[in-house]
């Protein structure tokens, strides 16, 4: 993957080009992180540039839209906590809420694993009463509840029954939580996304597209470190 520029009439545009053997043909995508160009391997660099400037227009709106990145981890910047915003506080001796502030132990430059340790240690305790209680309700016991570290997905159901959620969750409100709860559960009786398991995703969850749609959202920001 390499970083590119080209110029345009009102400025330029910042974009990286990674090689794909499979294409045939030039995609672009744009998400929290700017602009990136697929380009099949008989492409050249002129090409992506040709491909960007024939797109501008659509390229400015959405480039417009996209969400902020997520602000790097530090003292004093503020992260969900099941919802709700909480300051980092760095320095103590002891991670934990106190006095509404996140109090994580150690200096910046480790911070992020010392959070996360302590994230991971949260969601389990959670994910722990949660799920036993949406499975009693629903009627579909998972053979197995892990935690997993996905950059892109939420959770995941597998034919044999396990289910893993993402910590990260836990910096979603509670009501955006159970709904990812409820949907890999309805993937014990459904292991696809047919109007079935949806139906089943409605029953116990009614409001599942405005949950769905606040992932969408702000779920960069909580995937974002």
């Amino acid at each position: 993957m390499s970083e590119r520029r080209v110029r345009h009439p009102g400025g330029e545009i910042a974009y990286t080009v990674k090689r794909s053997a499979r294409r045939r043909s030039i995609g672009l995508k744009i998400d929290a992180g700017g602009l990136s160009v697929a380009l099949p391997a008989h492409a050249s660099l002129a090409d992506a540039d040709r491909a960007v400037l024939g797109r501008l227009d659509w390229i400015l709106k959405h480039l417009a839209r996209r969400p902020a990145p997520a602000p790097a981890l530090a003292d004093g910047v503020s992260i969900g906590w099941f919802g709700k915003p909480v300051r980092i506080v760095t320095g103590g001796t002891r991670t934990g809420l106190i006095d509404g502030a996140l109090h994580v132990a150690g200096r910046d430059d480790t911070l992020a694993p010392a959070l996360a340790r302590f994230l991971q240690r949260t969601a389990r305790a959670y994910f722990a009463e949660r799920v036993p209680l949406w499975s009693g309700r629903m009627g579909l016991q998972p053979s197995q509840l892990r935690l997993t570290s996905a950059g892109t997905r939420w959770g995941s159901c597998t034919a044999a029954g396990a289910i893993r959620l993402n910590w990260r969750l836990v910096q979603a409100p509670f009501d955006v939580i159970d709904y990812v709860i409820i949907h890999e559960l309805a993937h014990l009786a459904e292991l696809n996304h047919s109007p079935r398991f949806w139906a089943i995703v409605a029953q116990h969850c009614p409001a599942w597209k405005s949950q769905r749609d606040w992932l969408k959202q702000h779920g960069h920001v909580l995937l974002g470190w």
